[in-house]
């Protein structure tokens, strides 16, 4: 091959290497997108031994699951937006690099919330209940309709409450959560948790009282 054909073969590879690479990274995004689904149809059990092995893509599948009730609930304890997306999202790390203690056996969220729940507790001692955001702009529930003074009485109440009162309500009420459910995620007895609403809801009626002027 003399000079001038080495100098064509080299600029018509040239001309096709832009289509080769284009055409390798699109296997390589189909093989991506296959594998992702491949991991959508395995169990949670499946899934979270993957992520185990160090399968961070694997993970993000348990924080999409997740994260909806982690953000919600976290917002019910710590009554503000971004505190609640901060707490929840150093939840799923700490939980991520503590899941080689997980029990795959056992379901994912119970023990991830009782993780996160540390985290609000901390939380909470450290800021004392300072820097609130108005009321009016912070979503508990999926479907807002309460009216703003009941809203602000509401808020002041279970503030008020012991903590593990103010968990079992914002878990039945905010949550639609079954006293099973509850149970499961607070490694507490049915009866016990039924007992603690009780009070609770005993309890948060004498302090709605106080705030709506009839006690």
């Amino acid at each position: 091959m003399n000079k001038s054909d080495r100098k064509t073969v080299f600029k018509k590879r040239k001309e096709d290497m832009p289509e080769e690479v284009a055409l390798q990274k699109e296997q390589m995004l189909s093989t991506e997108v296959i594998q992702v689904e491949v991991k959508r149809t395995l169990s949670e059990r499946e899934i979270l031994e993957a992520v185990k092995k160090g399968d961070k893509d694997a993970y993000g599948l348990i924080v999409k699951r997740y994260m909806h009730s982690a953000y919600y609930i976290a917002l019910g304890f710590v009554h503000n937006q971004q505190d609640a997306l901060d707490v929840s999202q150093e939840a799923f790390i700490k939980a991520f690099r503590k899941i080689k203690m997980f029990d795959t056996s056992l379901s994912f969220f119970p023990w991830f919330y009782r993780l996160m729940r540390n985290l609000c507790i901390d939380h909470l001692k450290r800021k004392r209940w300072m820097s609130e955001i108005p009321l009016e702009d912070t979503q508990v529930l999926d479907d807002e309709r309460d009216d703003r003074e009941m809203k602000e009485a509401l808020w002041k109440g279970i503030e008020e409450l012991p903590f593990d009162q103010r968990e079992i309500i914002i878990l039945r009420y905010f949550r639609q959560m079954s006293y099973e459910e509850i149970a499961e995620l607070t490694a507490r007895p049915i009866g016990t948790v039924m007992s603690s609403l009780h009070y609770a809801k005993k309890k948060l009626k004498g302090i709605l009282g106080k705030y709506l002027g009839f006690e």
